[in-house]
Parts: C-alpha cells; sequence; structure tokens
C-alpha cells in the first residue's frame, strides 16, 4: 500500500514507513511501525528460530483492522472526495451556463 499509494520504493520496509512518516498522520505511522516490528519477527526467523511470539485472535483482528482503516483512508476516501469535487464542480458548471442562458 505504501508503494501503491504513496508511490515510496525504497532497500527496505523501514525506509519505507519512514518516508511516509511526514504524510501520515501520527498514530497511523506509529500503528505502521508496530506493524513492521510485529512482521520482522516472521520475516527474519534466522536470527532466532526460537523465537517464536504469539498474536492471539483479538490482535490478529486488530492487525486486520488497521489495513481495512487504511483502506478506507487512503483508498476509499480519496476517492469520495474526489467524486464529490467533481460532482459540485459539475453541477456549479451547469448552473452557470443556465445562468448565461438567460
Amino acid at each position: 500500500m505504501i508503494r501503491d499509494f504513496w508511490k515510496i520504493k525504497k532497500d527496505s520496509l523501514n525506509s519505507e514507513i519512514s518516508a511516509i512518516q511526514d504524510k501520515v498522520t501520527f498514530p497511523q505511522w506509529n500503528a505502521l511501525d508496530g506493524l513492521r516490528k510485529l512482521g520482522n519477527i516472521g520475516a527474519h526467523m534466522e536470527k532466532d528460530v526460537n523465537l517464536i511470539i504469539d498474536i492471539d485472535p483479538g490482535e490478529a483482528k486488530k492487525l486486520l483492522q488497521l489495513i481495512e482503516l487504511l483502506l478506507d483512508k487512503w483508498y476509499i476516501a480519496r476517492h469520495d472526495e474526489e467524486k464529490l469535487c467533481t460532482d459540485i464542480t459539475q453541477i456549479a458548471s451547469e448552473k452557470d451556463l443556465q445562468r448565461k442562458a438567460k
């Protein structure tokens, strides 16, 4: 999502998350960084193959909710805003034409 929405491609996820720190709210950035840290446990198991950190169903649900929240805020809200603004601009143009025709 960071690469797609923000058009940021770095050498590591840590660098990509750092690159959007000034583009998202602090709670979003902090949660993304926390998610990255959780993912590092699974992504870099070779560092300590004996380390297993359990994620309970409630925690997993929260992680999924974060993804859904970001989809809503980054994609759906942007689409809805663009659509509304386009509609208002179109209405204004049509009313202006009507006014000029009278």
